[in-house]
């Protein structure tokens, strides 16, 4: 009798990247999509059918920054990965948001929507990254 092989791990195929725009969330957008040898799909453009389309799809990895993506794409979703430069709450944090609220006609990014997947999704796996080094070290152990 031959011992039970185990299941590997399920790889996820449609992934949306959440956090605060700049070069530590790009870059993790761009290595999570190597990576997972996954399609990353800019949503500039796309609105409505096009969204319809894309969830669809077997495979993709892009943002949840606007709220009609994130309503097309969140029930086909395999994982969501929230990228933050620095941990919230701390003063260091506290600081920073509001220096760049003064310098900045970005708005501030809203991830209340995260906290509502525990509710809404209890079984979509959310993984959230403080740093370069975090986003390194996760990427490192999903390939």
């Amino acid at each position: 009798m031959h011992a039970p092989v185990p299941t590997p791990p399920r790889i996820p195929q449609r992934a949306l990247v959440a956090g605060t725009p700049g070069p530590l969330l790009t870059g993790a957008l761009e290595r999570l999509a190597a990576t997972l040898d996954l399609p990353l799909v800019p949503l500039d453009g796309l609105a409505g059918e096009d969204l319809v389309r894309l969830a669809e799809f077997e495979g993709w990895v892009t943002t949840a920054d606007r709220y009609d993506a994130r309503a097309a794409l969140l029930p086909r979703a395999d994982l969501v990965v929230v990228v933050l430069t620095e941990e919230p709450g701390t003063l260091r944090s506290l600081v920073r948001r509001t220096v760049r609220r003064m310098r900045s006609e970005v708005p501030e990014v809203d991830l209340a929507w995260v906290e509502a997947l525990a509710v809404t999704r209890p079984t979509l796996p959310v993984v959230r990254l403080v740093g370069a080094e975090a986003v390194d070290a996760w990427l490192a152990s999903v390939s």
